[in-house]
């Protein structure tokens, strides 16, 4: 038996709903260095904004990041007593201006139907895909936009 069949062996796949953040850091980390290593992109950049009222406390942000000329906005969110007051939108505009500054040449993201689609395709994004029945009875839209590079 050779080395690498003898250490395959010993390997075991474990479940781990409480891991330490320490572990899936790895496993994050572990792909985006696979990304970068075969795409030849290795520069990525966090977006994190917030909304904070007077005390500094968050009643809502946006979460995302740019790798690849693409910004990704994984969450976006606001507490329901601000909402309706342009803050998602001014969120929004935000994370656009501070990816395009970075190079980003779109956005992309996903959101149910019972979440935002029409607060999106408002904002110029348009939908390319929908998984239908998820959760059951109800679809995930993933929508992308596309920014003007004017120089």
């Amino acid at each position: 038996m050779n080395e690498n069949a003898a250490n395959l062996a010993m390997v075991t796949i474990t479940s781990d709903p409480n891991a330490r953040p320490e572990e899936t850091a790895i496993v994050r980390e572990g792909l985006h260095q696979f990304n970068f290593d075969t795409t030849g992109r290795a520069q990525y950049q966090d977006i994190t904004l917030f909304i904070r009222d007077a005390a500094g406390a968050v009643r809502g942000g946006l979460l995302g990041y740019v790798w690849a000329e693409w910004l990704h906005i994984t969450h976006l969110w606001v507490a329901e007593n601000y909402r309706g007051r342009g803050l998602g939108g001014r969120l929004l505009a935000r994370a656009e201006s501070e990816a395009t500054a970075l190079g980003a040449r779109g956005a992309f993201l996903s959101t149910f139907d019972f979440q935002a689609p029409g607060f999106y395709r408002a904002r110029g994004y348009e939908m390319y895909g929908t998984l239908h029945d998820y959760p059951p009875g109800h679809a995930e839209h993933h929508l992308r936009k596309m920014f003007s590079m004017t120089p």
